[in-house]
């Protein structure tokens, strides 16, 4: 079983400055997909914690696989 990397949205933002300098790609585009759970994601307090696997997917226009919000 391969452990997804859960990550908060600045983190999440972060990582993908470092794959592209110039992306368009914004955190309240991030914060978008999780309120329209277009990827995984949980609320821990008052921060969403994103699965950074599914984010990547779903970017790079991948299938989501249907199950829980994990």
């Amino acid at each position: 079983m391969e452990i997804p990397q859960i990550k908060t949205i600045a983190q999440c933002y972060e990582e993908i400055l470092k794959l592209d300098k110039n992306t368009c790609v914004t955190q309240w585009f991030i914060r978008s997909l999780c309120l329209n759970s277009l990827v995984k994601h949980f609320k821990s307090g008052n921060k969403i914690l994103v699965n950074f696997d599914d984010l990547l997917r779903y970017l790079n226009g991948e299938e989501r696989s249907m199950g829980s919000c994990m």
